[in-house]
C-alpha cells in the first residue's frame, strides 16, 4: 500500500501468520530495493527478515520491528508455492476475518481486538472504479456469503498499472477499468489481501475509525504476468 514515500509490505510466515514490518520513520520505498537496483520486495518474492515484538494497538496486532539492513531475498515464489502461502492464511467471508466486528462493510472500531490483515479466497469482482484526474482505483467485490463491499484498492501494482494507462499512455481511465474487471472476472481464481487502515476520525465526533482496504489483488493465472511494480 503506498502512502508517499512510505508503503504498507506483509508478510506470510511458515506458519501462516500475517506480519507487517514496521520501522522508525516507515517502510520506505527504497526497502523495497536491493543496494544495486533491482527489486527486492514484491508479491511471490521469499524475503529474510530481522524480526522484534513490538507493543501492538489493536487491531493492528501483526505489526513487527525491523531492521532495514537485514533484508535478504530468497527469491520468488513459484505458483504452487504462492498459492499455498496465500490459503494458510485465507478466508471464504469479510465478517469471518474481522471476527463480526466490521461496521457497514466498511469499518472497525479502533482498538476493536480483532486481526487487521487477512485473505479472502472466495471472491468475486463486481466493478472498478477509476477516478481520471488521481487514477486511485476502488475495488466492489461480493464474498463467498454474496455480501457486497467498495474499497479503496491500495495495491501498489495495481495503482502504478492504472496510472501509467491513463496518464502515460493516455488512455481512457473506463476503457482501463473495463479491461481490468473483465481480467479479474475471467481468472480461474482470485485472492484478494484486506487490510484495515490506520485509525483516524474521518468526520469529527464520530471517533477514530480503522478502514477496509484492498492491499493486495492475485490471480491464477498471474493477470500481470509476472510483472511487479516497476514496470509500469
Amino acid at each position: 500500500m503506498p502512502n508517499g514515500n512510505e508503503v504498507c509490505v506483509v508478510g506470510i510466515n511458515e506458519a501462516g501468520i500475517c506480519i507487517r514490518p514496521i520501522c522508525k520513520g516507515g517502510f520506505l520505498k527504497k526497502y523495497l530495493f536491493n543496494p544495486g537496483g533491482s527489486v527486492l520486495i514484491r508479491p511471490r518474492a521469499r524475503v529474510e527478515f530481522d524480526l522484534y515484538p513490538v507493543e501492538c494497538q489493536p487491531p493492528h496486532i501483526e505489526d513487527m520491528i525491523f531492521n532495514p539492513a537485514s533484508i535478504k531475498g530468497k527469491g520468488l515464489c513459484n505458483d504452487k508455492e504462492w498459492e499455498g502461502a496465500l490459503q494458510l492464511n485465507s478466508y471464504t467471508s469479510v465478517s469471518e476475518i474481522y471476527g463480526g466486528f466490521l461496521q457497514e462493510n466498511s469499518w472497525v472500531k479502533a482498538g476493536t481486538k480483532t486481526r487487521s490483515i487477512g485473505t479472502l479466497s472466495a471472491v468475486t469482482v463486481v466493478n472498478i472504479e477509476l477516478t481520471p484526474r488521481q487514477v486511485k482505483p476502488r475495488l466492489i467485490f461480493k464474498d463467498g456469503f454474496g455480501c457486497k463491499f467498495d474499497c479503496p484498492a491500495s495495491d501498489l501494482t495495481l495503482w502504478n498499472r492504472c496510472f501509467a494507462s491513463v496518464k502515460r499512455q493516455g488512455r481512457n481511465h473506463l476503457e482501463v477499468k473495463t479491461e481490468l474487471v473483465t481480467l479479474f472476472q475471467n481468472v480461474e481464481r482470485l485472492y484478494l489481501r484486506l487490510g484495515l487502515a490506520r485509525p483516524w476520525e474521518r468526520i469529527e465526533g464520530e471517533g477514530e475509525r480503522c478502514w477496509l482496504q484492498v492491499t493486495g489483488i492475485y490471480t491464477f493465472p498471474d493477470y500481470m504476468n509476472a510483472k511487479s511494480f516497476v514496470d509500469f
